[in-house]
């Protein structure tokens, strides 16, 4: 029975260099009230997950296992969840505070998990949660995203921003989106972009004005934050709103005109996914899960796979920076 109880996982034992990780055996985690065991079968490397290994955040605490993202079936639980296949994410607690998915399986609130739509793939939900809870939560709980809107996202090729992309779109509106260079521009159209503004060689808000008669957007989601910062709030129209989800290295200071922020009548949200946990993540799932149903939501693409034994390969990888895609651990 001992043996029975026990699974494999990677965990944090010290803060440190992520190609060290190793997989190592735990005893399978024991349910709370209101808990249900999930069998994970994949969970995405983000790079907060690669920023936590290497203690980037003060509140994690160890011995912890990582991971955020997750996708997989509910083993244990209420009768009525027991095999069903769910996805999820977390917020400031899975995998800093309590542990995490990058293990084989994952004890967690029934309220945290959302059932996953059968458009998807569980790899597919896996490498989808966090970028889909950012940029839903950016778009449609801040930034009131509605049809007949023109909006503009910068990083429009990423992971976040091809989401965001696609959540306007799905709700009816116009799309311009910012790319670093010709290199993103197929990605960017694939997830829906209408007019694209190639950054290396376009003046952000002169193109978006160009792009809208001199009315500038009414929505910006800002997924790069750092340079683009300025041009993307000069890019609002009147009474313009504009969330911000992170910034480059290196620029975390901005600077932009305060008479016409205020005389334009704008506003300025930032948005910091780590105060969303896992129970409001899989609300917000749950409420894209009609644009998955439709075909208008579709999942990011999957540039790499490893098994757990291989955590240290995959998290090096995200935080090369050199994969054009998700980095997935598979546990099957």
């Amino acid at each position: 029975m001992e043996v029975f109880r026990k699974m494999q996982a990677i965990r944090i034992e010290r803060f440190g260099d992520p190609s060290e990780l190793s997989q190592t055996e735990v005893p399978r985690p024991d349910l709370g009230e209101g808990e249900v065991l999930v069998e994970v079968h994949a969970a995405a490397v983000n790079r907060s997950d690669v920023l936590n290994v290497r203690g980037s955040f003060p509140f994690t605490t160890l011995p912890r296992i990582p991971g955020r993202d997750f996708a997989g079936v509910v083993v244990e639980g209420p009768p009525e969840l027991v095999g069903t296949e769910v996805w999820g994410t977390g917020g400031g607690e899975l995998g800093y505070i309590r542990d995490g998915s990058h293990a084989r399986y994952l004890a967690i609130s029934g309220n945290a998990v959302a059932p996953k739509s059968e458009t998807l793939s569980l790899e597919e939900a896996a490498a989808s949660g966090l970028a889909y809870v950012t940029a839903g939560s950016a778009l449609i709980e801040l930034g009131g995203v509605s049809a007949g809107e023109t909006i503009l996202v910068t990083g429009a090729a990423g992971g976040v921003g091809s989401a965001a992309v696609m959540i306007a779109r799905w709700k009816g509106a116009r799309v311009i989106g910012a790319i670093k260079d010709e290199s993103e521009r197929a990605r960017a159209e694939r997830a829906g972009v209408e007019v694209i503004v190639d950054t290396s060689r376009e003046e952000v808000a002169n193109a978006v004005l160009a792009a809208t008669d001199g009315g500038g957007v009414e929505l910006v989601l800002d997924a790069v934050g750092g340079p683009l910062f300025e041009p993307a709030l000069n890019s609002l129209g009147e009474k313009g709103r504009m969330v911000v989800i992170t910034t480059t290295s290196g620029k975390q200071h901005v600077s932009f005109n305060l008479l016409d922020f205020y005389r334009k009548g704008l506003r300025l949200f930032g948005l910091m996914t780590s105060f969303l946990d896992a129970e409001e993540s899989a609300a917000v799932l749950r409420d894209l899960d009609p644009g998955f149903d439709e075909g208008a939501l579709r999942a990011p693409p999957i540039a790499e796979r490893y098994p757990l034994a291989q955590a240290g390969i995959a998290y090096g990888r995200v935080e090369s920076g050199e994969v054009a895609g998700r980095v997935l651990l598979v546990m099957d």
